[in-house]
């Protein structure tokens, strides 16, 4: 990042101009402790004698570091110029009818407001403002509820309400910085994200996107945040750039947008939420602990039916629950009597309840395993009754002291977001140990931190961008694309296209039984003609079908029929200009679409990269001896995979799109077959790759 924000965004000095909004701003950043100068500057106000007011910005005493400019966006203008030329650090701009109404002459105001500006930064248009919570400064018309902190996070929202959503939250979420970005005329929330790294007190990044404009220097910015050991978390709203093209496979298809985004995000080390909810949970745990290593959890509570339904809610997550050691449960089983079942979820039961002494003995030993993370679900009751209170924040104090002691990383949880009470909240922060609210985002928090933790530690930025954009592509036919297959060390059926006519004597020659195609540039799905003739087994069947694809097409692909695989995906790649070449692998055939099981990788990939992707498919266990199915060659479709790969990096080859579905895995050593694909590039591209390449 080449700005400097340190003056816009932790300024000495502010000033204040228009009329009611910018009235509620001054009176905001005055409540909220700023030590500093804050000048309103209203000339019909000051020209009235009204006290406090100033007429222009040049009669200030001093120039001010920030200006919140409450106006319309004429005067804005017009101020940004000023404050420009009087060496002002820099403008939060309120007003909108910027970039966001390009049909009302709104990129022309947008236009002549940089020109304005001429590099001095401007936060917005059309954004509420900024609060810097570490430095008592408030230049946001909202009331600020977050107290003084000496670490906390940072939030980055395109949205004003999104951002006054997480600042009215009663989360107990520790906020350093809010920043309102509005339309990024100027600065950005990339950079706005650099100025919070440089900052040693921000302890994470959230961020609400409604757009990744530029891909590569979000990753920078990802990369730039591991390196300083500051997570960051996302809601991206909307539909990324990578769908604006119109894919005609199945690939393109099944992997939409968000689903490249997904997996760019996850490659770089950024956490996705879906929630506002989950991305305060989540800011939280890792102001707290960080990212973690491992996604092994451990929890407890003195109910058996919130144990039991956390046991449900965390189906499906990608979180383990570890055995409990046979030295814990033999502790456990000590202190909490025969009548107690130890697991994990533990339901201690309610016997020690009232008893902080045998309480923090029993967190104590609980927390002597193998878990990542340590876990208390206890809803507190909202009642008057101190004597009441008491008798649930003894648990809390008590986890916490077992925690001190074993010194792991925990959290005190509510079932419910509401039932965790202010005391509760400051009590568990101070300590260390994360205050979460709700069991859903507790652990959707836990799960995002491990990934990004995971992902740290297998740390590999995707290429981007070495698509261009293509002003023509053709389509191959399905033999020229199995010969560049092969070329590229994919196996494919033994097959001859031939005139429609010669087919059947082709039939023969291949040896029954054979598959026989339509094949034809203009067919991309050819079970949509009715192109496909499967299970030819006999010289009949093969005059019969041969004659009635003919009618189709002039050109007819025979090639063998493979009978003895054991498993079906889909292996498919293309490339966006921005977000470079991505390639998605998942259950094959006629299921592609229905079932929804595949995954994205984006390049460079290994083979190790490849199987783990390949292990979290459910179809993935009908290679693995599923209900005693034969064995799949799984290093062969690893290969296939890798090779498409090549394929699709290669600039040379020109591919846009790439598809083989089904690819045919085989027993082991009998290898993976390519039997139906679909290539798509730029024309006038090489024809495949060489033993040389």
């Amino acid at each position: 990042m080449g700005t400097d924000l340190v003056r816009l965004i932790s300024p000495k000095s502010v000033a204040i101009l228009g009329g009611r909004w910018a009235d509620l701003v001054a009176d905001r950043c005055r409540e909220f402790g700023f030590q500093g100068p804050v000048y309103q500057v209203h000339p019909k106000r000051a020209s009235a004698g009204q006290e406090g007011y100033w007429p222009s910005l040049d009669a200030l005493p001093t120039v001010p570091d920030c200006v919140f400019l409450g106006i319309n966006r004429d005067a804005t203008i017009e101020a940004v110029q000023q404050l420009r030329v009087l060496g002002g650090g820099g403008a939060i701009c309120f007003a909108s009818g910027f970039s966001e109404r390009p049909h009302h002459g709104g990129t022309n105001y947008n236009s002549r407001l940089l020109e304005a500006a001429a590099g001095m930064p401007l936060l917005g248009p059309n954004c509420f403002g900024l609060v810097n919570v570490f430095d008592r400064v408030s230049l946001f018309p909202e009331p600020i509820v977050a107290r003084s902190a000496e670490r906390g996070v940072c939030i980055i929202a395109q949205s004003g309400t999104v951002a006054c959503d997480v600042l009215f939250a009663k989360r107990h979420l520790p906020i350093g910085y809010i920043f309102s970005t509005g339309n990024q005329s100027s600065v950005t929330s990339i950079d706005l994200g650099y100025a919070a790294l440089n900052d040693p007190r921000v302890t994470a990044i959230g961020m609400y996107l409604e757009s990744v404009a530029d891909p590569a220097a979000f990753r920078d910015f990802a990369c730039a945040a591991r390196d300083k050991k500051v997570p960051i978390v996302v809601i991206k709203a909307g539909r990324s750039k990578v769908a604006r093209n119109i894919t005609l496979s199945h690939t393109g298809a099944m992997a939409g947008s968000e689903r490249y985004l997904d997996a760019f995000l996850q490659r770089i080390g950024v956490g996705r939420c879906d929630t506002l909810a989950e991305l305060v949970e989540t800011l939280k745990l890792l102001h707290v602990h960080g990212p973690f290593g491992g996604n092994c959890l451990a929890i407890c509570g003195g109910s058996g039916g919130d144990m039991a339904i956390a046991s449900d809610v965390l189906q499906g997550l990608d979180i383990q629950l570890p055995t409990v050691r046979p030295e814990t449960r033999d502790d456990l089983g000590k202190i909490l009597g025969d009548q107690v079942r130890v697991s994990n979820p533990l339901d201690f039961q309610t016997g020690i309840w009232h008893d902080e002494s045998k309480l923090c003995q029993m967190f104590s030993a609980f927390q002597q395993g193998d878990a990542d993370l340590y876990g208390f679900f206890v809803d507190h009751p909202n009642s008057e009754s101190k004597a009441h209170r008491e008798s649930y924040e003894v648990t809390v104090r008590a986890f916490i002291a077992a925690t001190l002691k074993t010194g792991t990383r925990a959290f005190v949880a509510s079932t419910l977001p509401e039932s965790t009470p202010p005391v509760i909240g400051e009590l568990a922060i101070e300590s260390g140990v994360a205050p979460m609210q709700g069991m859903w985002e507790t652990f959707r928090a836990f799960e995002i931190s491990s990934q990004i933790g995971s992902s740290w530690h297998e740390f590999k930025p995707p290429l981007l961008g070495q698509g261009e954009g293509a002003d023509s592509v053709c389509t191959l036919s399905e033999f020229d694309a199995k010969k560049m297959l092969l070329s590229a060390g994919i196996k494919t059926p033994n097959s001859i296209q031939v005139a429609a006519n010669d087919a059947s004597k082709m039939a023969e020659v291949i040896g029954y039984p054979v598959v026989m195609k339509v094949s034809s540039e203009l067919i991309q799905h050819k079970t949509e003609v009715d192109g496909i003739a499967i299970n030819v087994d006999s010289p009949s069947t093969a005059i019969k079908e041969a004659a009635r694809l003919g009618k189709i097409t002039d050109k007819v692909l025979v090639e063998e029929m493979i009978v003895d695989g054991i498993a079906e995906f889909i292996v498919g790649a293309n490339v966006d200009h921005e977000f470079g070449p991505a390639v998605l692998v998942g259950a094959g055939g006629v299921l592609a679409e229905l079932i929804e099981d595949s995954v994205i990788l984006l390049p460079p990939f290994s083979r190790e990269d490849v199987l783990s992707a390949l292990s979290r498919l459910r179809s993935f266990r009908l290679m693995s001896g599923y209900r005693k199915r034969p064995l799949g060659d799984i290093d062969a479709l690893i290969s296939a995979v890798i090779s498409v790969a090549e394929l699709i990096q290669d600039r040379a080859l020109g591919i846009v799109e790439l598809e083989i579905n089904p690819i045919i895995v085989r027993a082991p050593g009998l290898g993976a077959v390519a039997v139906d694909s679909f290539i798509r590039r730029k024309t006038g591209s090489k024809n495949g790759r060489t033993s040389e390449d």
